[in-house]
């Protein structure tokens, strides 16, 4: 049992970011929208306690994700309700503004967890790959928040007005994932002011965050082989 244990707890950010995975690979699959909400909650829910796993020290800070992550419930429900066209607006924009503070601590909790091991292991690698999903997801959120209130932001394959909600936001994370990485293919472009900005910046933090990750894990692997 005692072997056992350990071997689970290398693993908890795997099984977080193969649900990352699966939930990225569902979402365009499913047609329902509350289905799609679900497992987005779902995700978050299980980021929350494997950052709090990952920092039995952040006592007070339990409470305050645990109440970020039923606000960011809350606000999604009300985005999925049935509200005049006024409403559905201001919904939608509390739905993707509500995630931002509850993803910026999880980014923040699984990197502490990483930097203060100080060895170099399975888990804390994919730990830093959950995080650069966050990171994503994030920027993703501040899309959707443009592109809820100047349609025109974005040029899409698929306008916005003809896009359901759930698809809108496959398409504005798949974009955010590509602008992460600078690979820019193309297919969606920014055309506002404030979206080009902010995929500069995310460009920006996608290059910074490879470089810095990659020189922590070098320092991690040179103190381990030190005799």
């Amino acid at each position: 049992m005692r072997e056992r244990e350990p071997r689970q707890r290398e693993w908890r950010f795997l099984q977080l970011t193969l649900f990352m995975a699966a939930w990225m690979l569902l979402a365009p699959l499913v047609g329902d929208r509350w289905l799609v909400n679900a497992l987005l909650q779902a995700f978050l829910l299980n980021s929350v306690l494997v950052t709090l796993w990952a920092n039995p020290e952040w006592i007070r800070a339990r409470s305050i994700m645990i109440g970020l992550w039923l606000f960011s419930l809350a606000c999604s429900a009300f985005a999925l309700a049935p509200l005049p066209p006024g409403w559905q607006q201001f919904a939608r924009s509390l739905d993707a503004a509500s995630f931002l503070p509850l993803l910026a601590l999880l980014a923040v909790g699984i990197l502490r967890f990483v930097f203060r091991s100080r060895r170099l292991t399975a888990d804390g690698i994919v730990a830093t790959v959950a995080v650069y999903v966050l990171i994503a997801l994030s920027f993703a959120q501040l899309y959707t928040l443009v592109i809820v209130w100047d349609p025109q932001s974005f040029d899409l394959p698929v306008t916005a007005a003809e896009r359901s909600p759930q698809l809108l936001q496959v398409d504005l994370l798949y974009f955010s994932l590509i602008t992460l990485a600078t690979v820019g293919y193309g297919d969606i472009l920014p055309l506002s002011d404030t979206a080009r900005m902010l995929a500069a910046i995310e460009a920006i933090v996608g290059q910074f965050y490879v470089a810095v990750v990659v020189a922590v894990f070098v320092g991690m692997f040179a103190a381990q082989r030190r005799p």
